[in-house]
């Protein structure tokens, strides 16, 4: 038997995505994201000034909350602060206020970060069946979701932006480079063969990494991919399925969503 729906299921959203190195604000109305603004850290007057346009253009006929997933405590703080006095509604934190929207089986599920978790239960929510979530950011995360939908772990190396970085703070003569695709196989100078190095390594890891998860599984997942650099990633990558840009975003508001739906009553 079903529990009475709570009227929050169905709230219009204002979604907060904290990153490492940026923050996206949106807007979630029947499971459509809208409104999508992405800002640097030391951009929060014009976070809260889109943040406060955006809430006010929510439907007034509906209920309206405010979730936010963040992997940084010290914006968050800061986000929470503003955002609940400036919109006067508190900021729900997901894996805190809100449930974390999947079940996770590994050793400490919470240390997992949010964003994997959020993404991955995103994918699996279209999908229904066993995937894998790689995100393209200031990390690189190749995560496993079960046939089942367990979050089984994952694989969490240096992304694009930061392995350019390490080989030239790392080295005496490598340029720090932007990585971008040079259209040939061959380095023919420094800054080609750093590209290359970073893209093809990128690409043969995702490879790697995917094909271990479908052995495991017995079974080839379908292969979801997001973050600022997976339109970059894609275009090495001919055995990526799905690129969705707002995937961690989709994944907050599905977390709201679901710690207030209704549950079975497992007496009945």
């Amino acid at each position: 038997m079903k529990a009475a729906a709570d009227p929050r299921v169905n709230a219009s959203l204002l979604v907060f995505e904290i990153g490492n190195s940026h923050l996206s604000v949106a807007a979630s109305v029947k499971g459509q994201v809208h409104a999508q603004e992405r800002f640097a850290h030391d951009q929060l007057d014009g976070m809260v000034a889109h943040a406060e346009q955006a809430w006010a253009a929510l439907p007034k006929d509906q209920r309206r909350a405010a979730v936010a997933g963040s992997v940084v405590p010290e914006v968050l703080e800061q986000v929470r602060d503003r955002i609940s006095s400036r919109l006067d509604t508190p900021l729900l934190i997901v894996g805190n206020d809100v449930h974390r929207p999947l079940s996770l089986a590994v050793e400490c599920p919470e240390s997992v970060g949010i964003d994997r978790v959020c993404s991955a239960a995103a994918a699996y929510d279209t999908i229904h069946h066993a995937c894998v979530v790689a995100s393209f950011g200031t990390a690189v995360t190749v995560d496993c979701v079960s046939e089942e939908g367990a979050f089984m772990g994952g694989a969490i190396f240096p992304g694009i932006d930061l392995q350019a970085k390490a080989l030239h703070e790392g080295t005496a003569a490598l340029p720090n480079v932007s990585v971008q695709p040079t259209d040939t196989v061959y380095g023919a100078n420094t800054e080609q063969a750093i590209r290359n190095g970073i893209l093809y390594g990128i690409a043969g890891g995702l490879r790697e990494i995917t094909e271990r998860y479908a052995t495991e599984l017995g079974t080839w997942p379908q292969l979801v991919i997001t973050g600022g650099n997976a339109e970059l990633v894609r275009q090495h990558c001919d055995f990526i399925d799905t690129i969705v840009p707002d995937l961690c975003i989709r994944g907050i508001a599905l977390a709201y969503r679901k710690h207030f739906a209704p549950f079975e009553d497992e007496g009945d």
